[in-house]
């Protein structure tokens, strides 16, 4: 035999040597994975996966050019808890929105100058929504702090009261042209005391303020509405830093896409307890919550009917989604009005885009569910006092009204037992934030 044959085979033979032990080196791989318990997140279940990846940065707000800028989120921290800007002179952002409460106020629906007709939610990670209100009526975190202030029944205020009540603070004109560059000259000459708008929805021409507007020259009123604006800006800079703070369920999630906890483990590694463990299983299982509240922030974001009735008994009367795109479209505040910083870009596109659909009668934004059990009462008009209480609307529908394709198709009775809702409801209490944002001096 020939060197070089020699050689050939040998090589062969160690290229089938090598073959057979890395073969023996993955069964033997395979075989330890499966009997160390844990599986790797890559084949856990989607839902749960989700849950495993790194929770992604509040998004930026190209609309709002002032939307990560220190000084204009100081400047909005002090407005929110400033209770001049209202007509009784008692009235916040954090009336309805208490950091105590989780940013939300536990009445049934809001009351600021007067009652409203919706529950607050919470503001806790609103930087993350892509519509705002219940209907939807806003399109960014700022434009939807605009309403409230003019709103009879919320601050009963005004921009013209507004911006001469920045102009004649010494400590808030400081904040705001720090943050915004210095007040227009026009608003030097805009009277003290003079309540004026533009007309709210719905409202007429002849109203006091309504008015008033139509009276102040062109210069002041651009001048009113650039320090509004702003001011809305700074607003919305501040609710940017209240993120919702993450909780036993992600710290769950994350030891179980680490591997150092099973899914199957009854006991929740002792993250949470065995009955929040079976209540995910349910909410992402036989209940099919996720439908609607999937994803890593639990809502879809989009709007539906669950066919609530109203105080009567039959349908009820507020419209919901159906009346909040044509103000939206209509809103100089939203990504695609005369405000923006981007008037052009995918948000307002999407405003534009927007049609005006019958079929959106009735339908409301989908919540989040993270901290829900800090936020009671629940639905749009807050006809729920517990979390009990909304399990067993989901769990029989009792009450609902089916009105053919207005109905959500996907809602159907679950059937569930006592211990189930108690499962589901564990589980929606594992959802609460382990701890809270930092709140100014003047918050506590």
């Amino acid at each position: 035999m020939t060197g070089q044959r020699r050689l050939g085979l040998f090589t062969l033979a160690a290229m089938l040597g090598l073959a057979w032990w890395s073969w023996r080196t993955l069964e033997q791989g395979q075989t330890s994975g499966l009997a160390s318990g844990p599986s790797p997140a890559a084949d856990l279940p989607r839902a749960l996966a989700v849950h495993t990846q790194a929770r992604a940065p509040i998004p930026p707000d190209p609309t709002n050019r002032f939307a990560d800028d220190a000084r204009t989120v100081a400047l909005g921290e002090r407005l929110f808890f400033d209770e001049s800007f209202s007509a009784s002179g008692t009235v916040s952002c954090a009336t309805c929105h208490d950091p105590e409460r989780a940013f939300t106020d536990g009445e049934r629906v809001a009351r600021g100058e007067g009652p409203g007709t919706r529950n607050t939610p919470t503001i806790l990670g609103a930087a993350r929504r892509r519509w705002f209100t219940w209907d939807g009526r806003a399109d960014t975190i700022w434009s939807q702090a605009a309403e409230p202030i003019e709103q009879p029944v919320e601050h009963g205020f005004d921009r013209t009261r507004f911006a001469v009540a920045i102009r004649d603070d010494p400590g808030i004109r400081r904040l705001w042209e720090a943050a915004c560059g210095s007040l227009p000259k026009a608003l030097e000459a805009v009277p003290v005391g003079l309540a004026a708008r533009p007309a709210l929805a719905g409202e007429g021409p002849g109203a006091a303020p309504v008015a008033n507007w139509s009276t102040l020259p062109a210069e002041q009123r651009a001048a009113i509405n650039r320090v509004f604006s702003a001011s809305m800006k700074a607003l919305g800079a501040y609710q940017r830093t209240l993120d919702m703070p993450l909780s036993a369920f992600d710290r769950w999630a994350d030891a179980v896409g680490r591997g150092s906890v099973s899914i199957d483990d009854a006991e929740a590694g002792g993250i949470i307890t065995p009955a929040a463990r079976r209540g995910w299983l349910l909410f992402s299982g036989k209940a099919n919550c996720i439908q609607c509240h999937g994803g890593r922030e639990f809502t879809d974001g989009e709007f539906h009917n669950l066919g609530l009735p109203g105080p009567d008994g039959r349908l009820g009367g507020d419209p919901g989604r159906r009346d909040a795109i044509a103000r939206l479209k209509a809103d100089p505040f939203s990504s695609a009005g005369e405000f923006s910083d981007d008037r052009d870009g995918a948000e307002a596109r999407l405003v534009r885009s927007l049609k005006d659909d019958p079929e959106t009668w009735g339908q409301f934004r989908t919540p989040s569910l993270r901290g829900v059990a800090l936020t009671a009462p629940y639905m749009h008009d807050g006809r729920f006092a517990t979390l009990a209480d909304v399990i067993a609307f989901y769990d029989t529908l009792e009450g609902a009204i089916a009105l053919d394709h207005h109905r959500e198709a996907v809602l159907q009775p679950l059937g569930l037992t006592g211990d189930e809702r108690a499962d589901l409801e564990a589980f929606l209490v594992a959802l609460s934030p382990e701890s809270m944002p930092r709140l100014p001096d003047s918050a506590r």
